[in-house]
């Protein structure tokens, strides 16, 4: 498995201010965590879009949390 695709962890604060520490997997075309305990999976729609494919979360949320595993990627070296 190369870094791209290797476990990590994001802290985001929800839209509730609250901080929320996540364990992103990304072995396929999806990003899979436990949000809150729930099963979670988003997709990068490649438009600078995320979708939510598992777990019902409001598109805010899923838009932070969209942005914070972009920040991520920015932030590996090639």
């Amino acid at each position: 498995m190369n870094e791209v695709n290797q476990p990590f962890e994001l802290q985001i604060t929800d839209p509730n201010g609250t901080e929320v520490s996540l364990q992103v997997s990304h072995e396929s075309e999806t990003f899979d965590m436990d949000y809150r305990g729930k099963p979670l999976s988003l997709l990068n729609n490649g438009d600078n879009t995320w979708s939510s494919l598992k777990g019902a979360l409001d598109q805010e949320t899923v838009n932070l949390i969209g942005a914070a595993i972009e920040q991520y990627y920015r932030h590996l070296k090639p």
